[in-house]
């Protein structure tokens, strides 16, 4: 971030015997497939991308242009299509079709992963959607495929799966039976058309415009109607200066907030018209005598277990110097793997910030717990002060310079792993071209799993750089040309990541420009945001690079979905620094509800939107902040706009209310008609709790709420889930028809 004084901104048993081997095999690659994506985007969670090799079968040229299959996956789909054995040409065209959109660039939309459900075809267009009258029949791209394969026969056919995958309702009661003595033509798996259309149309959560109509998909275009509110109104509810707001795990109006210097403590909020309350002399953990607090240095990320309420665990983020504590002295981000040589540190115009002693302050995770042996019988909930000490120091990092930190510590919903968010090291222009650079973890977000704990054998051997283990789907697991750790590179100062509490496949991330832009980029596994390459949309020549330049055309930029100049903010200065916000789901204001929330430090608050949802059309708005007339603290500045001065950081509650936190206090976002502002919008009815689908209770209904997150992935996969996910369908209809035939 930019430096501001004392903050951040077969019919026989043998061949059936293989399948089974075979399903056996692929599932234990696919249970690694986490559901982390961003759009458009593929099943396999990377970004889509253009390839120089021509696909034989998927062959239509947007799949190539920019898409998610290579030539080994065009060829496992052919091989897919070809064991299905279909003799009718029309019904093949359809199924080659349907095969191939997992080729698509919004394939992750279309196979239901935006909404959390995993299906083995895509949403069909029925009638009601985009393709009513653009199929050959003038019917629905559905019905087409209906008439098309109604009573097609199909060895290992794709559509019996759909059921359970897609959690659809059995056709009947003798489902079972009719599976085992069906041939795979849709009549014999389903009751009619009707019935057909109604298991593989669109989702009702995604929108019946986000389906597959046989051609490769345009998302639709923004909603002419569509606005961005010109004001928001803000209470001030505390006056103190935090970085972090943390809603405490048992849904209650309790919240951990903590500050740059190192203290945590445990708040409650009751709600709009109340202010922050808590006991400034009794801190939940106090660490601030080891907190290097100086310039961008600080205590930067604070996050709670996801199954703290059992573990009683949680982890922070600070920078520590290690001249006063030898145990902050870690290998340095510096080193001849990263082409850098820590002596260029002491002087000249690459010097660091350590003198005569390179990477002196060091990044660090560590981990604490509530939980100690004089009340071992409390619940973690109960807990009003943690365990002083630390349990286990996850990661240590020295550091080239004392800006560019990042900090942030998240837990993924669905994953439950730990995203660590770090910047480029410092100095102008990323000298060493760390972000870059796959051997280095500087400009990186980084995945960890800090359940399953390596002895400190396996930690030496694996060369970590603390007491944590490698996801075994991590992009870059087995690159000897990269860190393991690398969940996603290219950035510059990843200043405050949030996860979309709705739709938690969307990962938001403001990164910190160096001269002209800040960006906000949606992340993918392995996605690379670009810098130093690029600034934004911008090409960017940095004025040193010792450690070496990146080709534009080497790598596959992914580009920012929302930007700002910085002369848009101050004209004269060209001074910026983005801070990353939330996606607001308050039911305080209506005209916020769904739209992402950020700002620039220096005071100025931004509201963005994806129009319609899943289409990767962004748009955002500069927003004006007022004063509520019922704020429970004095938040005005001789006027109706408040003053927050600088803007360091967002936060929401249990209640999903949206909080800001700046250098002037913390401030909640509340009705519009505490400002006089009218807000015609209306908020979306609150979703009813959805009942299990009666034929696989793991699976939820087409447009139902979101389910509960996957378990935890285990498998070794290092090909794209797409290629797996296509086999797997396929074998896994092969050994139900086997077995239910030999049964």
């Amino acid at each position: 971030m930019t430096s501001t004084p004392n903050f951040l901104v077969g019919e026989d048993r043998p061949c059936c015997l293989w399948w089974i081997s075979a399903l056996i095999s692929l599932i234990s690659l696919a249970c690694s497939v986490n559901l982390t994506l961003a759009y458009p985007l593929c099943t396999s969670m990377e970004a889509p991308a253009p390839i120089s090799q021509t696909l034989e079968f998927c062959s239509a040229p947007e799949y190539k242009a920019q898409g998610c299959c290579d030539t080994r996956e065009d060829t496992a789909i052919r091989k897919a299509f070809e064991i299905m054995e279909i003799n009718d040409v029309h019904c093949a065209t359809v199924v080659q079709q349907i095969l191939c959109a997992q080729c698509d660039a919004f394939s992750a939309t279309l196979f239901g992963h935006s909404t959390q459900e995993v299906r083995n075809v895509p949403f069909l267009c029925v009638a009601s959607s985009k393709s009513n009258l653009t199929t050959s029949t003038g019917k629905s791209y559905c019905q087409d495929v209906w008439e098309a394969c109604a009573n097609v026969p199909m060895k290992h056919s794709i559509f019996s799966p759909v059921l359970s995958s897609g959690g659809a309702p059995a056709p009947n009661s003798s489902y079972r039976g009719n599976l085992a003595v069906s041939n795979g033509s849709l009549s014999s798996i389903f009751q009619s058309r009707e019935q057909f259309c109604s298991v593989a149309g669109p989702s009702v959560a995604a929108g019946d415009e986000f389906c597959f109509d046989g051609a490769p998909f345009v998302p639709p275009p923004p909603p002419s109607n569509f606005s961005f509110p010109e004001d928001i109104c803000i209470e001030k509810v505390g006056e103190d200066v935090y970085l972090n707001l943390v809603p405490f795990p048992d849904g209650s109006n309790r919240v951990a907030i903590s500050n740059q210097d190192g203290t945590v403590w445990i708040g409650t909020l009751d709600g709009p018209g109340k202010p922050l309350v808590y006991n400034v002399s009794q801190p939940f953990l106090d660490i601030s005598d080891r907190v290097t607090n100086e310039n961008e240095l600080g205590f930067l990320g604070f996050a709670f277990h996801p199954d703290f309420k059992e573990n009683g665990r949680f982890f922070v983020s600070y920078n520590c110097d290690k001249q006063k504590f030898a145990d902050c002295g870690g290998t340095c981000a510096c080193n001849k793997q990263t082409n850098c040589n820590p002596s260029d540190l002491r002087q000249g115009e690459l010097g660091g910030d350590g003198g005569n002693d390179p990477c002196r302050y060091s990044s660090i995770i560590a981990e604490y717990t509530v939980n100690s042996s004089g009340n071992p019988s409390s619940s973690p909930l109960e807990a009003e002060v943690a365990y002083p000490l630390e349990v286990r120091r996850i990661f240590t990092m020295a550091l080239p310079y004392t800006t560019h930190h990042a900090g942030g510590l998240l837990f993924g919903p669905l994953d439950k792993y730990l995203y660590f968010m770090i910047g480029d090291g410092g100095n102008t222009g990323d000298p060493f071209n760390f972000a870059q650079n796959k051997k280095s973890l500087l400009g990186k977000i980084l995945r960890l799993d800090v359940d399953n704990i390596p002895s400190a054998l396996e930690i030496s051997e694996q060369n970590l750089w603390g007491e944590y283990s490698i996801p075994r789907d991590n992009p870059f697991l087995r690159s000897s040309s990269s860190q393991p750790e690398i969940w996603a590179l290219g950035l510059r100062n990843p200043w405050r990541c949030t996860f979309d509490s709705q739709y938690p496949t969307y990962l938001f991330c403001g990164d910190v420009g160096q001269e002209r832009v800040e960006e906000v980029n949606l992340i993918s596994r392995g996605g690379n945001y670009g810098w130093r390459i690029y600034e934004g949309n911008y090409s960017y020549t940095p004025p040193l690079s010792p450690g070496g330049n990146t080709s534009a055309s080497s790598v596959q930029t992914i580009f920012p979905v929302l930007e700002y100049q910085h002369s848009s903010i101050n004209p004269q200065s060209g001074s910026s620094a983005i801070t990353g916000g939330y996606v607001s789901y308050s039911r305080e204001d209506a005209c916020l509800y769904g739209k992402y929330v950020f700002a620039d430090l220096f005071g100025t608050m931004f509201v963005g939107a994806e129009t319609p949802k899943f289409s990767g059309n962004f748009q955002s708005s500069q927003v004006n902040y007022l004063c509520s007339s019922t704020s429970p603290l004095d938040c005005s500045s001789n006027s109706s706009s408040a003053s927050l001065q600088e803007i360091l950081s967002f936060a929401v509650d249990n209640s999903n209310h949206l909080y800001i936190l700046s250098s002037n206090g913390v401030y909640r976002v509340v009705h519009p008609r505490n400002c006089n502002i009218v807000c015609n919008q209306v908020l979306p009815a609150l979703s009813p709790v959805s009942s299990p689908s009666p034929l696989n209770a793991s699976s939820p209904t087409s447009g139902a709420a979101s389910p509960a997150p996957p378990p935890r992935d285990s498998g070794t996969s290092k090909q794209r889930a797409s290629y797996h996910l296509t086999l797997i369908r396929i074998l896994t209809a092969a050994v139900m028809s086997f077995i239910l035939h030999d049964s």
